[in-house]
Protein backbone atom coordinates (compact mmCIF):
# COMPACT_ATOMS: atom_id res chain seq x y z
CA UNK A 1 0.00 0.00 0.00
CA UNK A 2 1.37 3.21 -1.17
CA UNK A 3 2.30 5.67 1.82
CA UNK A 4 0.68 8.47 2.76
CA UNK A 5 2.80 11.88 1.87
CA UNK A 6 2.28 14.10 4.98
CA UNK A 7 2.84 18.09 4.14
CA UNK A 8 3.05 21.18 6.61
CA UNK A 9 3.59 25.09 5.86
CA UNK A 10 5.79 27.24 8.20
CA UNK A 11 6.86 31.10 8.15
CA UNK A 12 10.57 31.68 7.50
CA UNK A 13 12.54 34.96 8.06
CA UNK A 14 14.00 36.26 4.94
CA UNK A 15 17.08 34.15 3.69
CA UNK A 16 20.61 35.41 1.89
CA UNK A 17 20.13 33.48 -1.30
CA UNK A 18 23.85 32.61 -1.17
CA UNK A 19 22.59 30.45 2.01
CA UNK A 20 19.71 28.41 -0.06
CA UNK A 21 22.33 27.99 -3.33
CA UNK A 22 24.97 26.57 -1.16
CA UNK A 23 22.74 24.01 0.85
CA UNK A 24 21.41 23.15 -2.91
CA UNK A 25 24.67 21.80 -3.54
CA UNK A 26 23.94 19.31 -0.69
CA UNK A 27 20.89 17.96 -2.60
CA UNK A 28 20.74 15.57 -6.22
CA UNK A 29 17.67 17.03 -6.97
CA UNK A 30 17.18 21.15 -7.23
CA UNK A 31 14.97 23.03 -9.18
CA UNK A 32 14.88 27.17 -8.80
CA UNK A 33 12.73 29.85 -10.96
CA UNK A 34 12.05 32.89 -10.31
CA UNK A 35 9.65 34.65 -12.86
CA UNK A 36 10.07 38.23 -14.06
CA UNK A 37 8.08 39.88 -11.51
CA UNK A 38 8.34 39.31 -7.32
CA UNK A 39 7.73 35.31 -7.59
CA UNK A 40 10.81 32.85 -6.18
CA UNK A 41 9.97 29.16 -5.29
CA UNK A 42 13.38 26.90 -4.15
CA UNK A 43 12.87 23.31 -4.33
CA UNK A 44 15.18 20.74 -3.12
CA UNK A 45 15.51 17.14 -2.50
CA UNK A 46 12.46 14.40 -3.54
CA UNK A 47 9.81 11.81 -2.51
CA UNK A 48 9.01 10.77 -5.40
CA UNK A 49 10.00 11.57 -9.27
CA UNK A 50 9.23 10.84 -12.98
CA UNK A 51 10.56 10.89 -16.35
CA UNK A 52 7.55 12.13 -18.80
CA UNK A 53 6.55 9.38 -21.10
CA UNK A 54 6.01 5.65 -21.46
CA UNK A 55 4.96 3.20 -23.96
CA UNK A 56 1.40 3.37 -23.07
CA UNK A 57 0.68 7.34 -22.35
CA UNK A 58 1.89 10.78 -24.12
CA UNK A 59 4.12 12.61 -21.51
CA UNK A 60 1.32 14.90 -20.06
CA UNK A 61 -1.04 12.02 -19.57
CA UNK A 62 1.77 9.87 -17.82
CA UNK A 63 2.29 13.29 -15.63
CA UNK A 64 -0.94 13.66 -14.67
CA UNK A 65 -1.54 10.49 -13.62
CA UNK A 66 1.45 10.49 -11.50
CA UNK A 67 0.20 14.06 -9.86
CA UNK A 68 -3.34 12.34 -9.17
CA UNK A 69 -1.94 9.65 -7.82
CA UNK A 70 0.09 11.57 -5.36
CA UNK A 71 -2.57 13.93 -4.55
CA UNK A 72 -4.73 10.90 -3.49
CA UNK A 73 -1.35 10.48 -0.71
CA UNK A 74 -1.63 14.17 0.77
CA UNK A 75 -3.10 14.95 4.08
CA UNK A 76 -2.46 18.51 5.42
CA UNK A 77 -1.08 18.83 8.45
CA UNK A 78 -2.92 22.28 9.16
CA UNK A 79 -1.49 23.82 6.09
CA UNK A 80 -3.19 26.15 3.62
CA UNK A 81 -0.42 25.87 0.61
CA UNK A 82 0.12 22.36 -0.70
CA UNK A 83 3.17 20.83 -2.19
CA UNK A 84 4.14 21.21 -6.01
CA UNK A 85 5.51 18.64 -8.41
CA UNK A 86 8.61 20.71 -10.14
CA UNK A 87 10.82 20.23 -13.55
CA UNK A 88 10.07 20.07 -17.24
CA UNK A 89 8.66 17.66 -20.36
CA UNK A 90 10.79 17.22 -22.84
CA UNK A 91 10.32 18.86 -26.42
CA UNK A 92 9.76 15.51 -28.24
CA UNK A 93 9.69 12.08 -26.57
CA UNK A 94 10.28 11.01 -29.78
CA UNK A 95 13.54 11.83 -29.41
CA UNK A 96 15.65 9.30 -27.86
CA UNK A 97 19.57 10.03 -27.77
CA UNK A 98 20.86 10.48 -24.82
CA UNK A 99 24.44 12.01 -26.28
CA UNK A 100 23.54 15.18 -24.86
CA UNK A 101 21.06 15.43 -22.33
CA UNK A 102 22.14 12.04 -20.34
CA UNK A 103 19.08 11.19 -18.26
CA UNK A 104 17.47 14.77 -18.85
CA UNK A 105 16.77 13.35 -22.42
CA UNK A 106 13.17 12.69 -22.04
CA UNK A 107 12.02 15.51 -19.16
CA UNK A 108 11.99 15.32 -15.70
CA UNK A 109 9.71 15.82 -12.43
CA UNK A 110 9.64 15.41 -9.32
CA UNK A 111 8.05 16.17 -5.72
CA UNK A 112 10.11 18.27 -3.71
CA UNK A 113 10.31 17.83 -0.03
CA UNK A 114 11.23 21.16 0.68
CA UNK A 115 9.61 24.24 -1.01
CA UNK A 116 10.39 27.64 -0.41
CA UNK A 117 8.00 30.24 -2.06
CA UNK A 118 9.24 33.65 -1.96
CA UNK A 119 6.84 36.54 -2.60
CA UNK A 120 6.50 39.90 -1.43
CA UNK A 121 9.70 39.58 0.66
CA UNK A 122 7.94 36.91 2.62
CA UNK A 123 8.90 33.24 2.75
CA UNK A 124 6.99 30.63 3.26
CA UNK A 125 8.88 26.49 3.84
CA UNK A 126 6.12 23.71 2.47
CA UNK A 127 7.42 20.52 4.30
CA UNK A 128 6.69 17.08 2.97
CA UNK A 129 7.56 13.90 4.48
CA UNK A 130 6.27 10.06 4.45
CA UNK A 131 6.20 10.42 8.19
CA UNK A 132 3.90 12.20 10.24
CA UNK A 133 5.78 11.79 13.71
CA UNK A 134 9.17 12.71 12.03
CA UNK A 135 7.82 15.83 9.52
CA UNK A 136 8.65 18.48 12.42
CA UNK A 137 11.87 17.53 13.10
CA UNK A 138 12.82 17.63 9.26
CA UNK A 139 11.34 21.11 8.86
CA UNK A 140 13.54 22.30 12.28
CA UNK A 141 16.99 20.52 10.97
CA UNK A 142 16.17 22.10 7.03
CA UNK A 143 15.49 25.43 8.67
CA UNK A 144 18.61 25.12 11.01
CA UNK A 145 20.62 23.93 8.06
CA UNK A 146 19.87 27.69 6.15
CA UNK A 147 21.11 29.84 8.37
CA UNK A 148 24.44 27.72 9.37
CA UNK A 149 25.36 26.58 5.53
CA UNK A 150 28.80 28.50 4.84
CA UNK A 151 29.18 30.22 1.40
CA UNK A 152 32.49 30.24 0.09
CA UNK A 153 32.44 33.28 -2.52
CA UNK A 154 34.09 32.94 -6.04
CA UNK A 155 34.85 34.60 -9.29
CA UNK A 156 33.76 32.82 -12.29
CA UNK A 157 37.98 32.49 -13.15
CA UNK A 158 36.79 29.54 -15.67
CA UNK A 159 37.92 30.61 -19.21
CA UNK A 160 36.18 28.87 -22.15
CA UNK A 161 39.13 26.50 -23.75
CA UNK A 162 36.66 25.59 -26.75
CA UNK A 163 33.55 26.99 -28.49
CA UNK A 164 32.35 25.00 -31.52
CA UNK A 165 29.17 25.52 -33.39
CA UNK A 166 28.09 22.45 -34.43
CA UNK A 167 26.95 21.94 -38.40
CA UNK A 168 26.98 25.49 -39.26
CA UNK A 169 27.21 24.76 -42.82
CA UNK A 170 24.46 21.87 -43.10
CA UNK A 171 22.34 23.63 -40.88
CA UNK A 172 22.26 26.69 -43.70
CA UNK A 173 21.53 24.23 -46.09
CA UNK A 174 18.96 22.29 -44.05
CA UNK A 175 17.14 26.58 -43.79
CA UNK A 176 17.52 26.38 -47.61
CA UNK A 177 16.16 23.41 -47.99
CA UNK A 178 12.95 23.96 -45.57
CA UNK A 179 12.62 26.97 -47.49
CA UNK A 180 11.88 25.32 -50.76
CA UNK A 181 9.49 22.98 -49.05
CA UNK A 182 7.57 25.37 -47.21
CA UNK A 183 6.77 26.96 -50.77
CA UNK A 184 6.17 23.96 -52.92
CA UNK A 185 4.19 22.33 -49.77
CA UNK A 186 1.35 23.12 -46.86
CA UNK A 187 3.94 23.72 -44.22
CA UNK A 188 4.19 27.57 -43.46
CA UNK A 189 6.38 27.21 -40.22
CA UNK A 190 9.23 25.43 -39.11
CA UNK A 191 11.48 26.33 -36.55
CA UNK A 192 15.16 24.37 -36.67
CA UNK A 193 17.45 24.69 -33.94
CA UNK A 194 20.66 24.33 -33.18
CA UNK A 195 23.61 24.09 -30.85
CA UNK A 196 26.70 25.34 -29.47
CA UNK A 197 29.18 23.26 -27.75
CA UNK A 198 31.55 24.95 -24.98
CA UNK A 199 34.12 23.04 -23.57
CA UNK A 200 35.39 24.64 -19.62
CA UNK A 201 38.57 24.36 -17.77
CA UNK A 202 36.85 23.04 -15.05
CA UNK A 203 33.64 22.07 -13.45
CA UNK A 204 31.16 26.15 -13.34
CA UNK A 205 29.88 26.25 -9.82
CA UNK A 206 26.06 26.70 -9.84
CA UNK A 207 26.19 28.81 -7.32
CA UNK A 208 27.62 31.30 -9.18
CA UNK A 209 26.28 30.64 -12.57
CA UNK A 210 23.11 32.01 -11.25
CA UNK A 211 24.15 35.01 -9.44
CA UNK A 212 25.51 35.60 -13.10
CA UNK A 213 22.01 34.51 -14.52
CA UNK A 214 20.37 37.21 -12.32
CA UNK A 215 22.82 39.75 -13.36
CA UNK A 216 23.14 39.72 -16.74
CA UNK A 217 19.81 38.65 -17.80
CA UNK A 218 17.08 41.16 -16.33
CA UNK A 219 13.46 40.85 -16.69
CA UNK A 220 13.44 37.42 -17.92
CA UNK A 221 12.47 33.79 -16.10
CA UNK A 222 15.25 32.18 -14.40
CA UNK A 223 15.81 28.74 -14.74
CA UNK A 224 17.80 26.50 -12.69
CA UNK A 225 16.91 22.41 -12.51
CA UNK A 226 20.05 19.99 -11.26
CA UNK A 227 19.52 16.14 -11.23
CA UNK A 228 22.97 15.27 -9.36
CA UNK A 229 25.95 16.39 -11.86
CA UNK A 230 23.53 18.09 -14.68
CA UNK A 231 22.40 21.43 -14.81
CA UNK A 232 20.03 22.91 -16.66
CA UNK A 233 19.98 26.86 -17.12
CA UNK A 234 17.56 28.90 -18.99
CA UNK A 235 17.10 32.67 -19.04
CA UNK A 236 13.36 32.08 -21.05
CA UNK A 237 11.90 35.77 -22.00
CA UNK A 238 9.04 33.13 -22.88
CA UNK A 239 5.92 31.76 -20.57
CA UNK A 240 4.51 29.23 -21.58
CA UNK A 241 1.51 29.43 -19.48
CA UNK A 242 0.46 31.09 -15.57
CA UNK A 243 -3.14 29.23 -14.74
CA UNK A 244 -5.54 28.63 -12.29
CA UNK A 245 -8.88 26.48 -12.04
CA UNK A 246 -10.58 28.53 -14.76
CA UNK A 247 -8.05 30.62 -16.24
CA UNK A 248 -4.92 29.66 -18.13
CA UNK A 249 -2.62 32.73 -19.31
CA UNK A 250 0.19 32.29 -22.32
CA UNK A 251 1.41 34.33 -24.83
CA UNK A 252 2.76 34.23 -28.29
CA UNK A 253 6.30 35.10 -28.77
CA UNK A 254 7.34 35.28 -32.21
CA UNK A 255 10.12 37.49 -34.42
CA UNK A 256 13.67 38.80 -33.60
CA UNK A 257 15.96 41.82 -33.41
CA UNK A 258 18.70 42.91 -32.08
CA UNK A 259 18.89 45.45 -28.89
CA UNK A 260 20.11 48.63 -29.62
CA UNK A 261 22.96 50.43 -28.78
CA UNK A 262 21.61 53.56 -28.10
CA UNK A 263 17.61 54.29 -26.88
CA UNK A 264 17.26 56.16 -30.01
CA UNK A 265 18.66 53.25 -32.65
CA UNK A 266 16.98 50.67 -30.18
CA UNK A 267 13.35 52.08 -30.35
CA UNK A 268 13.78 52.14 -34.52
CA UNK A 269 14.94 48.81 -34.47
CA UNK A 270 12.11 47.42 -32.60
CA UNK A 271 9.93 49.71 -34.97
CA UNK A 272 11.85 47.75 -38.31
CA UNK A 273 11.06 44.94 -36.30
CA UNK A 274 7.06 45.86 -35.46
CA UNK A 275 7.06 46.87 -39.55
CA UNK A 276 8.39 43.80 -40.73
CA UNK A 277 5.93 41.18 -42.88
CA UNK A 278 7.93 38.74 -42.47
CA UNK A 279 8.50 38.78 -38.93
CA UNK A 280 4.64 40.24 -38.27
CA UNK A 281 3.27 37.06 -40.44
CA UNK A 282 5.34 34.77 -38.20
CA UNK A 283 3.82 35.85 -35.04
CA UNK A 284 0.39 35.80 -36.39
CA UNK A 285 0.63 32.43 -36.82
CA UNK A 286 1.40 31.49 -33.40
CA UNK A 287 -1.12 34.21 -31.96
CA UNK A 288 -4.08 32.30 -34.02
CA UNK A 289 -2.74 28.42 -33.51
CA UNK A 290 -2.52 29.23 -29.17
CA UNK A 291 -6.23 31.06 -29.79
CA UNK A 292 -7.55 27.94 -31.40
CA UNK A 293 -5.97 26.05 -29.39
CA UNK A 294 -7.37 27.36 -26.05
CA UNK A 295 -11.24 27.57 -27.59
CA UNK A 296 -10.57 23.99 -28.51
CA UNK A 297 -11.27 22.96 -24.85
CA UNK A 298 -13.80 25.76 -24.78
CA UNK A 299 -12.04 28.75 -23.29
CA UNK A 300 -13.16 32.19 -23.87
CA UNK A 301 -10.46 33.71 -25.68
CA UNK A 302 -9.26 37.41 -25.26
CA UNK A 303 -6.18 38.85 -26.75
CA UNK A 304 -4.79 42.41 -28.36
CA UNK A 305 -5.13 42.76 -31.96
CA UNK A 306 -1.67 44.06 -32.34
CA UNK A 307 1.66 43.10 -30.94
CA UNK A 308 4.11 44.89 -28.36
CA UNK A 309 7.41 44.82 -28.51
CA UNK A 310 9.21 42.32 -25.36
CA UNK A 311 12.62 43.56 -24.65
CA UNK A 312 15.18 41.38 -23.30
CA UNK A 313 19.05 42.63 -22.76
CA UNK A 314 20.39 41.34 -25.83
CA UNK A 315 17.11 40.87 -28.24
CA UNK A 316 13.49 42.09 -28.71
CA UNK A 317 10.87 40.07 -30.18
CA UNK A 318 7.28 40.66 -31.23
CA UNK A 319 4.37 39.66 -27.83
CA UNK A 320 1.00 39.22 -27.77
CA UNK A 321 -0.70 38.02 -23.83
CA UNK A 322 -3.68 35.46 -24.61
CA UNK A 323 -5.89 34.76 -22.04
CA UNK A 324 -8.26 31.99 -21.68
CA UNK A 325 -11.21 31.49 -19.00
CA UNK A 326 -13.23 28.93 -18.28
CA UNK A 327 -13.21 25.63 -16.87
CA UNK A 328 -10.68 23.53 -18.70
CA UNK A 329 -8.16 19.94 -18.43
CA UNK A 330 -4.14 21.49 -17.85
CA UNK A 331 -2.83 18.15 -18.99
CA UNK A 332 -5.26 18.16 -22.03
CA UNK A 333 -4.68 21.16 -23.01
CA UNK A 334 -0.72 21.22 -22.29
CA UNK A 335 -0.72 18.15 -24.92
CA UNK A 336 -2.76 20.57 -27.28
CA UNK A 337 -0.86 23.29 -27.25
CA UNK A 338 2.92 21.51 -26.67
CA UNK A 339 5.02 22.71 -28.93
CA UNK A 340 3.23 26.13 -30.06
CA UNK A 341 4.05 27.32 -33.69
CA UNK A 342 6.86 29.18 -31.61
CA UNK A 343 9.09 26.40 -31.25
CA UNK A 344 7.40 23.85 -33.87
CA UNK A 345 6.20 24.75 -36.50
CA UNK A 346 2.79 24.95 -38.49
CA UNK A 347 1.55 22.29 -39.50
CA UNK A 348 2.61 20.76 -36.21
CA UNK A 349 2.90 17.24 -37.57
CA UNK A 350 4.54 18.31 -40.68
CA UNK A 351 7.06 20.79 -39.06
CA UNK A 352 7.98 18.32 -36.50
CA UNK A 353 8.60 15.65 -38.85
CA UNK A 354 11.02 18.48 -40.68
CA UNK A 355 12.88 19.04 -37.71
CA UNK A 356 13.30 15.35 -36.72
CA UNK A 357 14.85 14.71 -40.34
CA UNK A 358 16.88 18.00 -40.22
CA UNK A 359 18.19 18.20 -36.72
CA UNK A 360 21.11 15.98 -35.92
CA UNK A 361 20.67 16.12 -31.76
CA UNK A 362 17.98 15.54 -29.25
CA UNK A 363 16.47 18.71 -28.03
CA UNK A 364 15.96 17.41 -24.63
CA UNK A 365 14.41 20.27 -22.63
CA UNK A 366 14.91 22.93 -25.05
CA UNK A 367 11.78 24.56 -26.03
CA UNK A 368 9.73 22.25 -23.57
CA UNK A 369 7.26 23.67 -21.01
CA UNK A 370 9.21 23.52 -17.62
CA UNK A 371 8.27 25.05 -14.27
CA UNK A 372 6.03 24.24 -11.01
CA UNK A 373 2.50 22.85 -10.53
CA UNK A 374 0.90 23.11 -7.64
CA UNK A 375 -2.07 20.19 -6.39
CA UNK A 376 -4.60 23.12 -5.86
CA UNK A 377 -4.69 23.49 -9.40
CA UNK A 378 -2.28 26.80 -10.08
CA UNK A 379 1.18 27.28 -11.36
CA UNK A 380 3.29 28.65 -13.80
CA UNK A 381 5.39 27.15 -16.75
CA UNK A 382 7.99 28.69 -19.26
CA UNK A 383 9.85 27.78 -22.04
CA UNK A 384 12.94 26.54 -21.75
CA UNK A 385 14.59 28.69 -24.70
CA UNK A 386 17.81 30.66 -24.03
CA UNK A 387 18.94 27.52 -22.19
CA UNK A 388 21.90 25.09 -21.80
CA UNK A 389 22.71 21.91 -20.71
CA UNK A 390 26.23 21.35 -18.17
CA UNK A 391 27.65 18.18 -17.58
CA UNK A 392 30.86 18.53 -16.25
CA UNK A 393 33.49 20.80 -17.74
CA UNK A 394 31.33 20.20 -21.23
CA UNK A 395 28.04 22.68 -21.66
CA UNK A 396 25.67 22.87 -24.78
CA UNK A 397 23.87 25.72 -25.68
CA UNK A 398 20.79 26.03 -27.85
CA UNK A 399 18.99 28.12 -30.05
CA UNK A 400 16.21 28.22 -32.79
CA UNK A 401 14.55 30.20 -35.34
CA UNK A 402 11.27 30.10 -37.04
CA UNK A 403 11.85 29.25 -41.28
CA UNK A 404 9.14 30.62 -43.27
CA UNK A 405 9.15 31.10 -47.10
CA UNK A 406 11.32 34.27 -47.59
CA UNK A 407 13.98 33.26 -44.58
CA UNK A 408 17.78 33.91 -45.52
CA UNK A 409 19.90 30.97 -44.25
CA UNK A 410 22.62 33.22 -43.20
CA UNK A 411 20.41 35.60 -41.62
CA UNK A 412 18.77 32.95 -39.29
CA UNK A 413 22.31 31.64 -38.54
CA UNK A 414 23.17 35.31 -37.21
CA UNK A 415 19.80 35.38 -35.35
CA UNK A 416 20.97 31.47 -33.73
CA UNK A 417 23.66 33.36 -33.06
CA UNK A 418 22.16 36.04 -30.83
CA UNK A 419 20.22 33.86 -28.81
CA UNK A 420 23.45 31.72 -27.85
CA UNK A 421 25.00 34.98 -25.57
CA UNK A 422 22.35 34.90 -22.24
CA UNK A 423 23.73 31.57 -21.20
CA UNK A 424 27.15 31.67 -23.23
CA UNK A 425 28.12 35.18 -21.37
CA UNK A 426 27.21 33.33 -18.22
CA UNK A 427 29.77 30.78 -18.44
CA UNK A 428 32.17 33.34 -19.63
CA UNK A 429 35.49 33.91 -17.10
CA UNK A 430 34.97 37.15 -15.58
CA UNK A 431 38.40 38.51 -17.45
CA UNK A 432 36.45 37.51 -20.45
Amino acid sequence: MPKKIYYTNSKLQPADEDHLLTLAKQYDDVFIFQTPKDFKLYAFDSLSKIIPGNDHENQFTHVSHWKDDLQSLLVSINATIPPQIVGGFSFSPEQTSKSVWNSLSSGYFFLPKFIIIVKNNNYTLVTSSFSKDDIDREKAAFSAQISTVNPVKKHLNNPIVKKVELNVAEWETAVAKTTRLIRETNLKKVVLARNLKIKLTHEPDFCLLWQRLQSTQPNTYHILLKKRKLIFLSATPERFAKFGAAYFETAAVAGTIRRGITPVEDNQLGKTLLADKKNRSEQQFVVSDISNSLKQVGLVVNHPAIPTLLKNKNVQHLFTPIKGTGRYDLFSLLNILHPTPALGGLPRQDALIQINNIEPFTRGLFGAPIGHISFDGTGELAVGIRSGIINGTTSFLFAGAGIVADSVAKKEVAETRMKFNPILNILKDDTE
